[in-house]
Protein backbone atom coordinates (compact mmCIF):
# COMPACT_ATOMS: atom_id res chain seq x y z
CA UNK A 1 0.00 0.00 0.00
CA UNK A 2 1.41 3.23 -1.25
CA UNK A 3 1.64 5.82 1.87
CA UNK A 4 -0.18 9.20 1.05
CA UNK A 5 2.62 11.95 0.94
CA UNK A 6 2.57 14.65 4.13
CA UNK A 7 2.56 18.17 3.90
CA UNK A 8 5.37 18.28 5.62
CA UNK A 9 7.25 16.34 3.30
CA UNK A 10 5.90 17.84 -0.28
CA UNK A 11 6.73 21.63 0.99
CA UNK A 12 10.58 20.87 0.95
CA UNK A 13 10.24 18.18 -1.83
CA UNK A 14 8.63 20.55 -4.38
CA UNK A 15 11.82 23.16 -3.30
CA UNK A 16 14.15 20.96 -4.06
CA UNK A 17 12.63 20.16 -7.79
CA UNK A 18 12.02 23.69 -8.62
CA UNK A 19 14.86 25.25 -7.37
CA UNK A 20 18.68 25.14 -7.40
CA UNK A 21 20.72 24.68 -4.46
CA UNK A 22 24.21 25.79 -5.44
CA UNK A 23 21.98 29.34 -6.19
CA UNK A 24 21.24 32.39 -3.82
CA UNK A 25 18.17 33.44 -2.84
CA UNK A 26 15.98 36.52 -1.78
CA UNK A 27 12.53 35.12 -0.05
CA UNK A 28 9.78 37.43 -0.40
CA UNK A 29 8.08 36.98 3.22
CA UNK A 30 4.90 39.20 4.12
CA UNK A 31 4.13 37.31 7.39
CA UNK A 32 1.46 35.12 6.09
CA UNK A 33 1.03 31.42 6.12
CA UNK A 34 2.12 31.03 2.22
CA UNK A 35 5.80 32.83 2.60
CA UNK A 36 6.45 31.61 6.13
CA UNK A 37 5.85 28.00 5.03
CA UNK A 38 8.24 29.01 2.07
CA UNK A 39 11.19 30.67 4.48
CA UNK A 40 10.85 27.45 6.71
CA UNK A 41 11.14 25.03 3.99
CA UNK A 42 13.91 27.03 2.67
CA UNK A 43 15.84 26.47 5.44
CA UNK A 44 14.66 22.91 6.06
CA UNK A 45 16.39 22.21 2.75
CA UNK A 46 19.56 23.93 3.06
CA UNK A 47 19.13 26.80 0.88
CA UNK A 48 20.85 29.85 0.98
CA UNK A 49 18.51 32.95 1.29
CA UNK A 50 17.44 35.94 2.46
CA UNK A 51 14.02 36.87 4.26
CA UNK A 52 13.18 40.42 2.49
CA UNK A 53 9.93 42.01 4.37
CA UNK A 54 8.22 44.70 2.33
CA UNK A 55 6.52 46.95 4.71
CA UNK A 56 4.18 49.11 2.38
CA UNK A 57 2.99 52.10 5.11
CA UNK A 58 -0.68 51.44 4.02
CA UNK A 59 -1.63 49.74 7.18
CA UNK A 60 -0.25 52.18 9.64
CA UNK A 61 0.44 50.05 13.38
CA UNK A 62 -0.57 47.16 12.03
CA UNK A 63 2.18 46.88 8.72
CA UNK A 64 4.82 47.87 11.34
CA UNK A 65 3.79 45.21 13.72
CA UNK A 66 4.35 42.93 10.64
CA UNK A 67 7.40 43.60 9.88
CA UNK A 68 8.78 43.40 13.22
CA UNK A 69 6.97 40.00 13.94
CA UNK A 70 8.52 38.79 10.63
CA UNK A 71 11.99 39.99 12.27
CA UNK A 72 11.49 38.34 15.04
CA UNK A 73 11.15 35.41 13.13
CA UNK A 74 14.12 35.44 11.06
CA UNK A 75 16.14 36.12 14.42
CA UNK A 76 14.96 33.17 16.53
CA UNK A 77 15.97 31.16 13.16
CA UNK A 78 18.91 32.26 12.48
CA UNK A 79 17.44 33.75 9.20
CA UNK A 80 19.14 36.77 7.04
CA UNK A 81 16.66 39.17 7.30
CA UNK A 82 16.27 42.39 5.23
CA UNK A 83 13.40 45.43 5.74
CA UNK A 84 12.63 47.68 2.80
CA UNK A 85 9.82 50.35 3.65
CA UNK A 86 8.13 52.18 0.75
CA UNK A 87 5.36 54.33 0.59
CA UNK A 88 2.35 53.12 -1.63
CA UNK A 89 0.11 56.21 -0.64
CA UNK A 90 2.04 58.32 -2.39
CA UNK A 91 2.82 56.61 -5.66
CA UNK A 92 -0.61 56.11 -6.06
CA UNK A 93 -1.84 59.98 -5.81
CA UNK A 94 1.37 61.13 -7.95
CA UNK A 95 1.01 58.38 -10.64
CA UNK A 96 -2.79 58.11 -10.16
CA UNK A 97 -2.64 54.42 -9.64
CA UNK A 98 -4.78 51.76 -7.47
CA UNK A 99 -3.35 51.32 -4.46
CA UNK A 100 -2.96 47.09 -5.36
CA UNK A 101 -0.99 48.52 -8.40
CA UNK A 102 0.75 50.77 -6.65
CA UNK A 103 1.78 48.23 -3.67
CA UNK A 104 2.23 45.75 -5.98
CA UNK A 105 5.07 47.42 -7.76
CA UNK A 106 6.57 49.55 -4.63
CA UNK A 107 7.70 45.50 -3.82
CA UNK A 108 9.15 44.45 -6.69
CA UNK A 109 11.02 47.62 -6.78
CA UNK A 110 12.33 47.02 -3.29
CA UNK A 111 12.67 43.01 -3.48
CA UNK A 112 15.11 43.99 -6.55
CA UNK A 113 16.84 46.15 -4.57
CA UNK A 114 17.38 43.67 -1.88
CA UNK A 115 18.64 40.89 -4.44
CA UNK A 116 21.10 43.43 -5.83
CA UNK A 117 22.37 44.34 -2.54
CA UNK A 118 23.00 40.64 -1.29
CA UNK A 119 23.98 39.69 -4.76
CA UNK A 120 21.18 37.19 -5.39
CA UNK A 121 20.60 34.55 -8.30
CA UNK A 122 16.94 34.96 -7.94
CA UNK A 123 13.47 36.07 -5.67
CA UNK A 124 11.16 33.92 -4.72
CA UNK A 125 7.41 34.85 -3.80
CA UNK A 126 5.22 32.39 -2.63
CA UNK A 127 1.97 32.51 -4.77
CA UNK A 128 0.42 29.02 -4.48
CA UNK A 129 -2.73 27.38 -6.31
CA UNK A 130 -5.43 29.70 -4.93
CA UNK A 131 -3.49 32.76 -6.22
CA UNK A 132 -3.46 31.36 -9.93
CA UNK A 133 -7.28 30.32 -9.78
CA UNK A 134 -8.16 34.45 -8.63
CA UNK A 135 -5.87 35.98 -11.34
CA UNK A 136 -7.29 33.68 -13.93
CA UNK A 137 -10.64 34.94 -13.01
CA UNK A 138 -9.83 38.48 -12.78
CA UNK A 139 -7.73 38.64 -15.97
CA UNK A 140 -11.30 36.46 -17.54
CA UNK A 141 -13.50 39.12 -16.07
CA UNK A 142 -11.25 42.00 -17.66
CA UNK A 143 -11.35 40.32 -21.17
CA UNK A 144 -7.74 38.98 -21.38
CA UNK A 145 -6.27 37.31 -24.32
CA UNK A 146 -3.99 33.68 -24.04
CA UNK A 147 -0.49 35.54 -22.51
CA UNK A 148 -2.97 37.22 -19.84
CA UNK A 149 -5.17 33.86 -19.04
CA UNK A 150 -1.79 31.75 -18.53
CA UNK A 151 -2.21 33.73 -15.35
CA UNK A 152 0.92 33.74 -13.26
CA UNK A 153 4.00 32.02 -14.40
CA UNK A 154 6.88 29.67 -12.42
CA UNK A 155 9.60 31.97 -13.90
CA UNK A 156 9.56 35.50 -14.63
CA UNK A 157 12.49 37.00 -15.31
CA UNK A 158 14.63 36.43 -12.36
CA UNK A 159 11.50 35.78 -9.99
CA UNK A 160 10.46 32.51 -9.28
CA UNK A 161 6.78 30.87 -7.88
CA UNK A 162 7.80 27.41 -6.42
CA UNK A 163 4.85 26.83 -4.73
CA UNK A 164 2.35 27.30 -7.49
CA UNK A 165 1.22 23.75 -7.35
CA UNK A 166 0.44 24.09 -3.34
CA UNK A 167 -2.67 25.14 -1.82
CA UNK A 168 -3.48 27.40 0.40
CA UNK A 169 -4.91 24.97 3.09
CA UNK A 170 -1.51 22.79 2.40
CA UNK A 171 0.59 25.83 3.38
CA UNK A 172 -1.42 26.81 6.23
CA UNK A 173 -1.69 23.02 7.40
CA UNK A 174 1.86 23.02 7.12
CA UNK A 175 2.51 25.93 9.20
CA UNK A 176 0.23 24.22 11.84
CA UNK A 177 2.53 20.95 12.00
CA UNK A 178 5.79 22.75 12.18
CA UNK A 179 4.19 25.57 15.52
CA UNK A 180 4.60 28.62 12.86
CA UNK A 181 2.12 30.94 14.08
CA UNK A 182 1.38 33.63 11.05
CA UNK A 183 0.16 36.83 10.58
CA UNK A 184 -3.32 37.71 9.02
CA UNK A 185 -3.76 40.77 6.68
CA UNK A 186 -6.95 42.55 7.55
CA UNK A 187 -7.48 43.54 4.02
CA UNK A 188 -7.55 40.55 2.74
CA UNK A 189 -11.23 41.06 4.03
CA UNK A 190 -12.10 43.96 2.56
CA UNK A 191 -14.52 43.34 -0.16
CA UNK A 192 -13.43 46.53 -1.64
CA UNK A 193 -10.78 44.62 -3.64
CA UNK A 194 -11.83 42.93 -6.67
CA UNK A 195 -9.23 39.89 -5.74
CA UNK A 196 -10.83 39.90 -2.32
CA UNK A 197 -14.59 39.85 -4.16
CA UNK A 198 -13.31 36.63 -6.03
CA UNK A 199 -11.70 34.88 -3.50
CA UNK A 200 -15.01 35.28 -1.19
CA UNK A 201 -17.67 34.84 -2.92
CA UNK A 202 -16.93 33.90 -6.67
CA UNK A 203 -15.18 30.74 -5.90
CA UNK A 204 -17.18 29.58 -3.40
CA UNK A 205 -20.46 30.00 -5.56
CA UNK A 206 -18.52 28.12 -8.16
CA UNK A 207 -17.30 25.53 -5.81
CA UNK A 208 -21.02 24.78 -4.81
CA UNK A 209 -22.64 25.14 -8.12
CA UNK A 210 -20.10 23.59 -10.53
CA UNK A 211 -17.32 21.80 -8.69
CA UNK A 212 -15.73 21.31 -5.42
CA UNK A 213 -12.29 21.20 -7.05
CA UNK A 214 -12.55 24.62 -9.22
CA UNK A 215 -9.36 26.06 -8.32
CA UNK A 216 -8.19 22.70 -10.02
CA UNK A 217 -9.74 23.06 -12.99
CA UNK A 218 -8.96 26.43 -13.59
CA UNK A 219 -5.33 26.33 -12.63
CA UNK A 220 -5.21 23.37 -15.67
CA UNK A 221 -6.79 25.63 -17.96
CA UNK A 222 -4.32 28.37 -16.87
CA UNK A 223 -1.67 26.15 -17.59
CA UNK A 224 -2.72 24.99 -21.35
CA UNK A 225 -3.51 28.67 -22.11
CA UNK A 226 0.56 28.96 -20.79
CA UNK A 227 1.22 25.96 -22.96
CA UNK A 228 -0.05 27.90 -26.38
CA UNK A 229 1.02 31.39 -25.40
CA UNK A 230 4.55 30.62 -24.89
CA UNK A 231 4.47 29.36 -28.48
CA UNK A 232 2.58 32.22 -29.87
CA UNK A 233 5.48 34.22 -28.14
CA UNK A 234 8.28 32.13 -29.66
CA UNK A 235 6.57 32.83 -33.22
CA UNK A 236 6.02 36.41 -32.39
CA UNK A 237 9.93 36.67 -31.10
CA UNK A 238 10.75 35.80 -35.03
CA UNK A 239 8.45 38.29 -36.02
CA UNK A 240 10.02 41.07 -34.25
CA UNK A 241 13.66 40.28 -35.06
CA UNK A 242 12.50 40.41 -38.49
CA UNK A 243 10.95 43.74 -38.37
CA UNK A 244 13.67 45.65 -35.85
CA UNK A 245 16.00 48.13 -37.19
CA UNK A 246 18.47 50.58 -35.50
CA UNK A 247 17.96 53.99 -36.46
CA UNK A 248 21.40 56.34 -37.33
CA UNK A 249 21.98 59.22 -35.10
CA UNK A 250 21.37 58.16 -31.67
CA UNK A 251 21.05 54.44 -31.30
CA UNK A 252 16.55 54.38 -30.87
CA UNK A 253 15.09 51.25 -32.46
CA UNK A 254 12.33 51.34 -34.90
CA UNK A 255 9.87 48.46 -36.13
CA UNK A 256 9.11 48.46 -39.76
CA UNK A 257 5.20 47.76 -40.56
CA UNK A 258 4.84 48.77 -44.19
CA UNK A 259 3.51 45.51 -44.40
CA UNK A 260 1.84 45.19 -41.36
CA UNK A 261 -1.53 43.58 -42.63
CA UNK A 262 0.70 40.39 -43.81
CA UNK A 263 1.27 39.72 -40.02
CA UNK A 264 -0.63 37.02 -38.40
CA UNK A 265 -3.49 38.94 -36.20
CA UNK A 266 -2.54 35.84 -33.23
CA UNK A 267 1.01 37.63 -33.29
CA UNK A 268 0.22 41.50 -34.15
CA UNK A 269 -0.18 42.60 -30.06
CA UNK A 270 2.21 40.17 -29.05
CA UNK A 271 4.56 42.20 -31.63
CA UNK A 272 4.15 45.32 -30.30
CA UNK A 273 4.70 44.41 -26.87
CA UNK A 274 8.37 43.13 -27.29
CA UNK A 275 9.19 45.88 -28.87
CA UNK A 276 7.71 48.34 -26.47
CA UNK A 277 9.82 46.10 -23.40
CA UNK A 278 12.37 46.38 -26.22
CA UNK A 279 12.18 50.13 -26.32
CA UNK A 280 13.00 50.09 -22.48
CA UNK A 281 9.41 50.85 -20.86
CA UNK A 282 8.88 49.09 -17.88
CA UNK A 283 5.13 49.48 -17.59
CA UNK A 284 2.15 47.37 -19.09
CA UNK A 285 0.19 47.75 -22.24
CA UNK A 286 -3.60 47.24 -21.69
CA UNK A 287 -5.66 46.50 -24.21
CA UNK A 288 -6.72 49.76 -25.42
CA UNK A 289 -3.43 50.72 -25.46
CA UNK A 290 -2.09 48.06 -28.22
CA UNK A 291 -5.54 48.93 -30.10
CA UNK A 292 -3.89 52.35 -30.36
CA UNK A 293 -0.98 51.12 -31.57
CA UNK A 294 -2.36 49.32 -34.22
CA UNK A 295 -4.53 51.85 -35.22
CA UNK A 296 -1.71 54.71 -35.63
CA UNK A 297 0.25 51.58 -38.03
CA UNK A 298 -3.52 51.44 -40.28
CA UNK A 299 -3.72 54.86 -40.99
CA UNK A 300 -0.14 55.53 -42.54
CA UNK A 301 -0.31 59.05 -41.07
CA UNK A 302 3.57 60.05 -40.95
CA UNK A 303 4.18 62.36 -38.30
CA UNK A 304 1.17 60.98 -36.32
CA UNK A 305 1.91 60.61 -32.14
CA UNK A 306 -0.15 58.85 -29.42
CA UNK A 307 0.20 59.20 -26.05
CA UNK A 308 1.63 55.78 -23.75
CA UNK A 309 1.53 55.10 -20.38
CA UNK A 310 4.80 56.16 -18.18
CA UNK A 311 4.91 59.56 -20.24
CA UNK A 312 5.71 57.57 -23.56
CA UNK A 313 4.73 58.41 -27.10
CA UNK A 314 4.43 56.23 -30.16
CA UNK A 315 5.43 58.11 -33.81
CA UNK A 316 4.25 56.67 -37.12
CA UNK A 317 6.69 57.55 -39.79
CA UNK A 318 6.84 56.25 -43.05
CA UNK A 319 6.48 52.64 -42.16
CA UNK A 320 8.02 52.68 -39.07
CA UNK A 321 6.68 52.88 -35.45
CA UNK A 322 9.37 54.36 -32.99
CA UNK A 323 8.61 55.05 -29.39
CA UNK A 324 10.20 57.31 -27.04
CA UNK A 325 10.26 58.01 -23.23
CA UNK A 326 9.50 61.50 -21.99
CA UNK A 327 12.79 61.38 -20.80
CA UNK A 328 14.78 60.13 -23.44
CA UNK A 329 13.14 62.87 -25.80
CA UNK A 330 14.19 65.54 -23.51
CA UNK A 331 18.25 64.24 -22.83
CA UNK A 332 18.24 64.32 -26.67
CA UNK A 333 16.51 67.87 -26.86
CA UNK A 334 18.98 69.22 -24.36
CA UNK A 335 22.03 67.34 -25.46
CA UNK A 336 24.37 69.96 -27.01
CA UNK A 337 26.88 67.58 -28.38
CA UNK A 338 24.57 64.95 -30.41
CA UNK A 339 25.53 64.38 -33.92
CA UNK A 340 25.85 61.81 -37.04
CA UNK A 341 28.83 62.29 -39.27
CA UNK A 342 28.47 61.02 -42.91
CA UNK A 343 31.55 60.26 -45.21
CA UNK A 344 31.50 62.27 -48.69
CA UNK A 345 33.52 59.60 -49.71
CA UNK A 346 30.98 56.79 -49.13
CA UNK A 347 28.44 59.14 -50.74
CA UNK A 348 30.44 59.30 -54.01
CA UNK A 349 30.46 55.72 -53.78
CA UNK A 350 27.20 55.56 -53.20
CA UNK A 351 27.07 56.91 -56.60
CA UNK A 352 29.40 55.04 -58.77
CA UNK A 353 27.72 51.43 -57.35
CA UNK A 354 30.37 50.77 -54.52
CA UNK A 355 28.63 52.06 -51.38
CA UNK A 356 27.29 50.05 -48.91
CA UNK A 357 23.90 51.99 -48.64
CA UNK A 358 23.24 55.21 -46.70
CA UNK A 359 21.73 55.66 -43.21
CA UNK A 360 18.30 56.82 -41.94
CA UNK A 361 19.22 59.31 -39.28
CA UNK A 362 16.94 60.22 -36.65
CA UNK A 363 17.00 63.40 -35.51
CA UNK A 364 16.20 63.85 -31.57
CA UNK A 365 12.95 65.87 -32.12
CA UNK A 366 12.13 62.40 -33.58
CA UNK A 367 11.88 63.80 -37.92
CA UNK A 368 13.94 60.99 -39.99
CA UNK A 369 16.41 62.39 -42.59
CA UNK A 370 16.33 59.81 -45.64
CA UNK A 371 19.34 60.01 -47.62
CA UNK A 372 19.94 59.62 -51.90
CA UNK A 373 22.69 60.52 -54.74
CA UNK A 374 21.11 61.06 -57.43
CA UNK A 375 22.74 61.65 -61.08
CA UNK A 376 20.70 64.74 -62.24
CA UNK A 377 19.38 67.62 -60.10
CA UNK A 378 15.63 66.49 -59.10
CA UNK A 379 13.28 68.66 -58.40
CA UNK A 380 12.69 69.51 -54.75
CA UNK A 381 10.68 71.41 -51.93
CA UNK A 382 12.30 74.37 -51.15
CA UNK A 383 13.27 74.28 -46.97
CA UNK A 384 11.85 71.01 -46.15
CA UNK A 385 14.00 69.29 -48.72
CA UNK A 386 18.12 69.46 -49.67
CA UNK A 387 19.54 69.17 -52.70
CA UNK A 388 23.10 70.13 -53.05
CA UNK A 389 25.91 68.75 -55.39
CA UNK A 390 28.15 66.19 -54.47
CA UNK A 391 31.57 68.03 -56.40
CA UNK A 392 30.67 71.10 -54.16
CA UNK A 393 30.54 69.38 -51.01
CA UNK A 394 33.47 67.59 -51.26
CA UNK A 395 35.03 71.34 -52.06
CA UNK A 396 34.05 72.20 -48.37
CA UNK A 397 35.22 69.13 -46.41
CA UNK A 398 35.31 65.62 -46.37
CA UNK A 399 32.69 64.95 -43.82
CA UNK A 400 28.75 66.03 -43.51
CA UNK A 401 27.88 66.20 -40.08
CA UNK A 402 23.98 66.71 -38.95
CA UNK A 403 24.88 68.56 -35.70
CA UNK A 404 23.31 71.43 -33.76
CA UNK A 405 24.53 74.50 -34.27
CA UNK A 406 28.04 75.82 -32.74
CA UNK A 407 29.97 79.15 -32.86
CA UNK A 408 31.63 79.97 -36.10
CA UNK A 409 28.73 79.09 -38.03
CA UNK A 410 27.63 80.53 -41.59
CA UNK A 411 25.50 79.96 -44.06
CA UNK A 412 25.10 81.26 -47.50
CA UNK A 413 21.29 81.45 -48.09
CA UNK A 414 19.72 80.06 -51.03
CA UNK A 415 18.34 83.41 -51.38
CA UNK A 416 20.94 85.64 -50.04
CA UNK A 417 23.37 87.83 -51.21
CA UNK A 418 26.04 86.61 -49.19
CA UNK A 419 27.32 84.89 -46.78
CA UNK A 420 25.91 85.69 -42.75
CA UNK A 421 26.95 83.99 -39.64
CA UNK A 422 24.21 81.68 -38.88
CA UNK A 423 23.15 83.29 -35.56
CA UNK A 424 22.48 86.91 -37.67
CA UNK A 425 20.22 84.54 -40.00
CA UNK A 426 18.54 83.23 -37.66
CA UNK A 427 17.59 86.49 -36.18
CA UNK A 428 16.37 88.03 -39.53
CA UNK A 429 14.43 84.67 -39.73
CA UNK A 430 12.82 85.56 -36.54
CA UNK A 431 13.54 82.30 -35.31
CA UNK A 432 12.54 82.58 -31.01
CA UNK A 433 15.55 82.14 -29.38
CA UNK A 434 14.50 79.35 -27.07
CA UNK A 435 14.47 77.19 -29.93
CA UNK A 436 17.58 77.92 -31.78
CA UNK A 437 19.56 75.47 -29.92
CA UNK A 438 17.12 72.95 -30.58
CA UNK A 439 17.95 73.33 -34.40
CA UNK A 440 19.48 70.71 -36.32
CA UNK A 441 22.09 71.28 -39.31
CA UNK A 442 23.45 70.00 -41.95
CA UNK A 443 27.06 71.41 -42.24
CA UNK A 444 30.34 70.62 -43.73
CA UNK A 445 33.06 72.14 -41.12
CA UNK A 446 31.27 75.49 -40.36
CA UNK A 447 29.78 75.56 -43.69
CA UNK A 448 25.70 75.19 -43.14
CA UNK A 449 24.54 73.83 -46.19
CA UNK A 450 21.03 72.73 -44.72
CA UNK A 451 18.85 74.28 -42.00
CA UNK A 452 15.80 71.57 -42.56
CA UNK A 453 12.44 73.52 -42.35
CA UNK A 454 14.30 77.25 -42.63
CA UNK A 455 16.79 77.22 -44.80
CA UNK A 456 18.41 75.62 -48.39
CA UNK A 457 22.33 77.03 -48.43
CA UNK A 458 23.55 78.43 -52.22
CA UNK A 459 26.35 76.74 -54.06
CA UNK A 460 28.26 78.21 -56.87
CA UNK A 461 30.08 76.78 -59.85
CA UNK A 462 33.58 77.52 -60.80
CA UNK A 463 34.69 78.46 -64.34
CA UNK A 464 36.23 74.88 -64.87
CA UNK A 465 32.44 73.52 -63.44
CA UNK A 466 30.97 74.95 -65.94
CA UNK A 467 33.21 73.80 -68.65
CA UNK A 468 32.81 70.01 -66.83
CA UNK A 469 30.36 67.92 -68.51
CA UNK A 470 30.55 65.47 -65.83
CA UNK A 471 29.75 68.40 -63.04
CA UNK A 472 26.29 67.63 -62.76
CA UNK A 473 26.61 63.86 -61.93
CA UNK A 474 26.20 63.42 -58.82
CA UNK A 475 23.68 65.46 -56.24
CA UNK A 476 22.86 64.81 -52.58
CA UNK A 477 18.76 64.72 -52.18
CA UNK A 478 17.46 64.56 -48.45
CA UNK A 479 13.98 64.42 -47.21
CA UNK A 480 12.65 64.79 -43.89
CA UNK A 481 10.00 62.23 -43.07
Amino acid sequence: MVMKETVLNKVPRILREKLDITKFYVAAVSGGADSLALADALQRCGFRFTVCHVEHGIRGKESREDASYVEAFCRQRGMSFCCKRVDAQELRERQKLSLEDAARRLRYQALFQCAEETGTDFILTAHQKDDQAETFLLRLLRGSGTRGLGAIRFQRDMILRPLLSLSAAELRQYCTERNITWREDATNEDLHYARNRIRKEVIPMLQEHFSPSVTDVLCRTADHLQTDSMYLEELAAAEFQKRWMILSGNGCGALQVGDWKNVPPALRFRVLRQFWHRAGAMEELSGINLADLEQLIDNHASGKKILLPGSWQALYSYDKLLLFSEDKLKRLQNNGSWKYAVSLAQLSGELSGHGTGLPEILFPDHRIAQLRIVKDMPAYRYRAQMVYPLSQLRRLGDTLMFRYRQAGDRIFPLKGTGHKTLKKYLIECKVPVEDRNRLVVAAVGNEIVWIPDIANARWERTQSEFEDPVWDVGWLFISIK
